[in-house]
């Protein structure tokens, strides 16, 4: 069994330490297939753990209409990921969101407190570049954030 380390970074937000020293955030959450087959179709399958479970029963109630797509899926796979989400979102550990913010309904990871705060000496233009594409991009900087690896020391922002 692995053990990993608790840390807390100059922004006082808990870390894990990795096997290979690597700092991972606590956004990872257990797998889910059906959430990994059918959200990482289209882009990737992002951590629960990053919005709170009111947010992410809103973005479900509105899957015809997702960020401009109609991501709509069968009664049985939108319960399973539903249910996922909501039991693995920020309610249940307010890292990387505040109790304050965990209140708010937002179904923009990109809006949220944290993510501005992790972001805020990136330009949007960098955001804007053909090679990233949007700040919703994450894999573009972090390699490692669909495994819920968003270390500052590992970013390569692409030119």
């Amino acid at each position: 069994m692995l053990a990993t380390t608790v840390h807390a970074d100059d922004d006082h937000e808990e870390h894990f330490k990795s096997k290979h020293g690597h700092h991972q955030y606590n956004t990872a959450a257990p797998v889910n297939a059906t959430r990994k087959t059918e959200c990482g179709s289209c882009h990737m399958a992002y951590p629960p753990g990053m919005l709170p479970g009111k947010s992410w029963n809103a973005l479900m109630d509105n899957l015809p209409r997702h960020f401009g797509s109609n991501a709509s899926l069968d009664k049985k796979s939108e319960q399973e990921i539903r249910q996922f989400l909501v039991y693995a979102s920020a309610d249940r550990d307010t890292r990387p969101l505040r109790p304050a913010e965990a209140a708010k309904t937002n179904i923009r990871i990109t809006r949220t407190g944290w993510f501005l705060h992790k972001h805020d000496e990136v330009s949007p233009a960098v955001f804007r570049r053909k090679s990233i594409g949007s700040a919703a991009n994450c894999m573009a900087c972090h390699s490692g954030a669909d495994k819920g690896n968003y270390d500052e020391h590992a970013v390569r922002i692409p030119r």
